[in-house]
């Protein structure tokens, strides 16, 4: 870049009515910066900051962006001809701060922090209409930069102002979890697989959505909707729509229910419930001359707003179906419609660039906002209610912040106008536009990824519950669905399935082909359970031997005990005869002593020595009975010493088994996903089938 901050500038003294106004040495300057850094020194990226290069003015610190030395300079060059305070065309002035900041006869020109969203911005990069200045080719690039870091710098009047304090920032966001259910998220268990309507060329794609909690899809066809796997791309569905096209498709807040707003155009316009389950239709509400364009349902599904050509915001009940009340505002047909994840507000835009917030439980106002220039074609909601996106045919999505009721961030997202506009949990967007293309914007609005063109004007968007996937329809009647990490990965899924019979055949041949994966799997399956069998009933044999042996041993350390114990009883009787037998025997001789002349005394004696031989011989018994119990209870101990030794050898063999139960287990269950990933996939297609079998009867 050799040209300066002006079309052409020096500091020659014949260029002094072109540069009187800016101080020479920091032309100089700026001028040498953008030759060094080829213009990086002025940029505006994301939301757009002016930053310079690396290198600062000689002896001075970085000037500040402000009115006075920078922008007013290139106001006076293009534009104070016509827009001075004392000729205001159009009843705007630029030739002071304060003119400036007053706006002109359409309202503010500049919104401080948003370049792309302010008037004056898109008017001179020729961004919208009337271009100015009028009639002539755009101002330089750098100027244009230069004038939206001003903007992005905070509007600063001269060099000694100072950028007002930063408010709460809007932009920032956290994702609530509002409405993710308890347990699994909803997924179809048994829908219709009929196909209403068969055609041989796909129609244009109105509505695509995905479930904020589960992998899965649903895409409007001719008198369908049409549900997919929103990974493997997997057809579980068919919703019949008799009453014509769905316009819109939305999820309930906890992905149960599918809400569908369409029919037919000047004939007929509903609003369809189905339960995502079952696939039954179980509410309908409205009855329309003419199609209705867009439905929502609030997050208690008591409500459901409707918008069509009949111009006018209607709610009805979804217990009776009844219309609660009519909302009149809009002058044209109502594009879009939609309840912020509380319930609390409901936005609806119109073809006239009409874009209104009003309070869902009165249908009051709430926020009438005016800066699009073409019609709204689609509203989304972030999670945290407090900021909503609105795509227009003016090329921009808008972000309004409920609070302030200001736009807080216009993306210039699509030449020729963005149809289709979508948030995720992360407060990320994805878009859609009439130049053929979809992207993804991060929580900022900064471009993070454009998609590959699709053949013609990108209808809708949706993106999955986990930002992974984003599945974007076409004019042409295309749907594809890419990784949103890797582009090139997509998948081609159709509006209007082929019929029944035709997918009957086709997955009765999946389920043959997957016949031998299944029984490979089975047989390793049955293998691996025989092993762990196996190794559990050879751990448990040892488990029971060791625990036989131990209670052995204890009951033989138990008899030995009591043997010991008996001995030590015996003892004491012993002693105890022994000292009676003592007593007897002294009796025995003093009897022998006496005379024995007599019967009576050689009785005397004859009693008196069977007694103590009696007795005698009683102690010997327990002398006998006591020696081989104390024999008795060592053999016993033995025996239990011989127990826990060999309950001691059987810890590493048990040990050994313990590890062999251990490997078999975790070879089991390390192959266990795998197999029940087999297993789910044969199921799937076995039911599958037998869905499409009785579908190909009716």
């Amino acid at each position: 870049m050799v040209e300066s901050l002006y079309s052409t500038i020096s500091c020659k003294d014949s260029d002094r009515l072109l540069v009187d106004f800016v101080p020479c040495d920091f032309v100089v300057a700026m001028i040498s910066r953008s030759l060094r850094s080829g213009l990086a020194a002025i940029a505006l990226t994301g939301l757009g900051t002016m930053t310079y290069g690396e290198e600062t003015v000689p002896g001075d610190a970085q000037p500040k962006i402000n009115f006075e030395d920078h922008i007013k300079p290139i106001f006076r060059q293009h534009c104070l001809n016509c827009h001075n305070q004392s000729e205001a065309k159009g009843g705007l002035a630029l030739d002071s701060m304060a003119a400036l900041m007053s706006g002109g006869g359409s309202g503010e020109i500049v919104y401080d922090g948003d370049a792309q969203g302010s008037r004056l911005w898109q008017l001179i990069a020729h961004e919208d209409t009337p271009v100015m200045p009028p009639g002539q080719d755009k101002i330089p690039e750098e100027q244009i930069k230069l004038v939206a870091a001003w903007i992005q710098g905070g509007m600063l009047e001269n060099s000694g102002s100072k950028a007002k304090k930063k408010k709460a920032n809007a932009m920032a966001f956290v994702s609530t979890g509002s409405g993710k259910p308890d347990g699994p998220p909803p997924m179809p268990e048994v829908i219709p697989q009929a196909v209403p309507v068969v055609t041989e060329r796909a129609a244009a794609i109105p509505a695509i959505a995905a479930s904020p909690w589960a992998p899965l899809v649903a895409i409007a066809g001719q008198r369908q909707i049409v549900l997919y796997h929103g990974e493997s791309g997997e057809l579980l569905g068919i919703l019949p729509f008799p009453e014509g096209i769905a316009q819109s498709l939305r999820f309930s807040r906890d992905g149960s229910y599918l809400i569908a707003g369409g029919g037919e155009h000047s004939a007929l316009g509903i609003a369809a419930i189905f339960n995502i389950k079952t696939g039954e239709r179980i509410a309908e509400v409205g009855d329309e001359y003419d199609v209705a364009f867009d439905a929502d349902v609030n997050d208690t599904m008591t409500k459901v707003a409707l918008g069509g050509p009949q111009k006018m915001l209607r709610i009805y009940s979804t217990a009776d179906g009844e219309k609660l009340f009519d909302i009149k505002k809009h002058t044209d047909w109502i594009y879009a419609v939609a309840f912020s994840p509380d319930g609390v507000l409901i936005a609806s835009g119109d073809r006239s660039a009409g874009l209104v917030v009003w309070e869902s439980a009165t249908g009051q106002p709430y926020l009438d906002l005016t800066e699009h220039k073409g019609a709204i074609n689609d509203i989304a909601w972030r999670d945290d209610s407090n900021v909503f996106a609105s795509a227009s045919d003016d090329g921009s999505i808008k972000l309004w912040d409920i609070v302030s009721g200001k736009s807080i961030k216009t993306i210039n997202a699509h030449t020729g106008g963005v149809t289709s506009v979508a948030f995720d949990h992360q407060g990320r967007l994805v878009s859609a536009g009439k130049d053929k293309k979809f992207k993804l914007w991060d929580a900022n609005g900064n471009l993070v990824r454009e998609f590959p063109a699709m053949g013609e004007q990108v209808l809708t968007v949706a993106i999955s519950h986990d930002g992974s996937r984003i599945i974007a329809g076409d004019w042409n009647g295309e749907v594809r669905m890419v990784q949103s990490e890797k582009p090139e990965a997509s998948l081609s899924l159709a509006a209007n399935p082929p019929p029944a019979a035709e997918r009957l055949k086709v997955q009765v041949e999946k389920l043959a082909a997957i016949e031998p994966d299944f029984q490979k799997s089975l047989a390793q399956s049955n293998d691996l359970a025989g092993k762990l069998s196996e190794a559990v009933k050879q751990h448990q044999a040892l488990v029971a031997q060791r625990d036989q042996k131990n209670a052995a041993a204890k009951a033989a350390e138990d008899a030995a005990t009591a043997l010991v114990a008996k001995a030590d009883a015996a003892a004491g009787e012993i002693q105890k005869l022994t000292s009676s037998t003592r007593d007897m025997h002294d009796l025995v001789i003093a009897a022998r002593l006496a005379s024995l002349e007599t019967t009576e005394s050689q009785t005397l004696v004859a009693d008196r020595e069977s007694a103590l031989a009696e007795s005698l011989s009683k102690a010997a018994q327990l002398r006998r009975d006591q020696i081989a119990r104390r024999a008795e209870s060592l053999v016993k101990r033995e025996e239990s010493k011989k127990m826990v030794a060999e309950v001691a050898a059987m810890k590493e063999q048990i040990a050994k088994a313990e590890s062999a139960v251990a490997a078999a287990k975790s070879a089991a269950e390390a192959f266990a996903p795998e197999h029940a990933k087999v297993v789910s996939a044969k199921a799937s297609i076995e039911k599958l089938v037998e869905q499409l079998r009785a579908a190909a009867v009716e």
